[in-house]
């Protein structure tokens, strides 16, 4: 039995579309870590899955934060690391582990640097492939305990990057219109996005990222930008209109019967 390392400190999306090469690792009997940054790993709801979390930006910022995660991660002497994010840090964690096989797609740390796969949902089982490991090409699947309401709503007004926002004046005009055609609306979003939910509706903005998985698996129809609490309610079932803004169209192809693109020709 193999014990496998991954790595991926990026963004909530990020971490969401390693849960398919999870899934392929332990289905090959691998013995899975995740390191990923505080709250994210949780989310993945896998009582057998190891979390080692790396809070890169607060209390692990610095040199120094990251050697001492570095003697930890050799002292647990993986067989194999899989980095997920092409940073030159994850590359560095990589390195430190000293583990004899180390794929990922950054260029340094690794034994093999590894091409990302054409889509966004294959770029992390691209890394399994190049492990010997077959698997199938699926969207990422969080289970939650939710009980879908026929008549609710989520807007998700919020992202990390200002482009990929969709301006306020229009979300509040949805907001509006999902009011009066007798719809309940739940603005989700997390701690400092309070101020774009400026129409009607409930609104839920905590810290809590299972929480907010569970009110979003509770509605019919979820509405956001390309932002990780929009890929979070895609994981968990729930339909989601995604609207885009600079984020090219062709690592998005329709995936099960799940995604359906409508490409509007704006400059």
């Amino acid at each position: 039995m193999s014990r496998t390392l991954v790595i991926n400190t990026a963004f909530l999306g990020d971490v969401i579309f390693t849960a398919p090469l999870i899934d392929a690792l332990q289905g090959a009997g691998h013995t899975v870590d995740l390191l990923t940054r505080p709250r994210y790993g949780a989310l993945l709801g896998r009582a057998d899955l190891g979390l080692i979390e790396y809070d890169k930006r607060q209390s692990d910022r610095g040199v120094a934060a990251t050697v001492r995660l570095g003697s930890v991660l050799r002292a647990r002497r993986y067989d194999l690391v899989l980095g997920a994010h092409p940073s030159i840090r994850s590359g560095l964690l990589s390195l430190a582990t000293q583990a004899p096989r180390r794929f990922g797609w950054g260029p340094l740390g690794y034994t093999t640097r590894v091409h990302r796969g054409p889509l966004f949902v294959d770029d992390a089982l691209a890394l399994a492939r190049a492990a010997g490991i077959d698997a199938p090409l699926h969207p990422p699947q969080i289970t939650v305990k939710a009980n879908r309401r026929a008549r609710h709503v989520a807007l998700m007004p919020g992202s990390r990057w200002a482009t990929k926002r969709w301006p306020t004046r229009h979300w509040t005009r949805l907001a509006q219109v999902l009011t009066a055609a007798g719809l309940s609306v739940i603005w989700v979003g997390g701690p400092g996005e309070e101020a774009l939910a400026s129409g009607p509706g409930e609104r839920v903005f905590e810290r809590s990222l299972t929480g907010a998985a569970e009110r979003l698996a509770e509605c019919a129809v979820a509405v956001g930008g390309d932002s990780g609490l929009a890929h979070l309610a895609r994981a968990v079932g729930t339909p989601v209109v995604m609207l885009f803004g600079p984020t090219g169209t062709r690592r998005h192809p329709p995936d099960a019967n799940r995604l359906d693109l409508f490409v509007a020709p704006l400059p």
